[in-house]
């Protein structure tokens, strides 16, 4: 082989080295990376609020707060106030057709007497969307 045919080789073989490492990049963004809209077809949506004392009108402490199974969950803090997230809308598609499960919000005092004894509330809520942050503040009847 003369020099010509060598160098012309090894361009191609580096062009086609190139293409490689190119084509392998894509197919690992579009494994991996992100995505438009919510690629699990699930979409976390903020929960948030607080809870306090319907007699007392003072914030309650220790509250679980948790959606439908018990999955997703959070805790009441010094100022009755929690946060989570949960999935609570499910999409057919990357471009967010999304419809509402309809979920309810639980709120269970676990604690039992530390602050008192409350009754368990559910709250149903339906957000519109991925982007919502449902916030819900709940009075709880004292318990017998």
């Amino acid at each position: 082989m003369n020099k010509i045919e060598l160098k012309s080789r090894k361009i191609l073989r580096k062009m086609f080295n190139g293409i490689s490492l190119t084509a392998v990049a894509f197919i690992f963004q579009a494994c991996y990376g992100p995505c438009p809209g919510d690629c699990d077809m699930h979409c976390d949506v903020k929960i948030t609020g607080r809870v306090i004392s319907k007699t007392t009108n003072l914030p309650v402490k220790g509250i679980k707060v948790f959606v439908n199974e018990g999955l997703n969950y959070g805790f009441t803090d010094e100022d009755g106030k929690y946060d989570f997230y949960a999935s609570i809308l499910e999409c057919f598609s990357p471009n967010l057709d999304c419809y509402s499960k309809g979920v309810n919000i639980n709120f269970s005092d676990i604690d039992g007497i530390e602050n008192g004894h409350f009754a368990n509330k559910t709250i149903n809520v339906k957000p519109s969307s991925c982007r919502d942050e449902v916030k819900i503040d709940v009075e709880l009847d004292e318990a017998e």
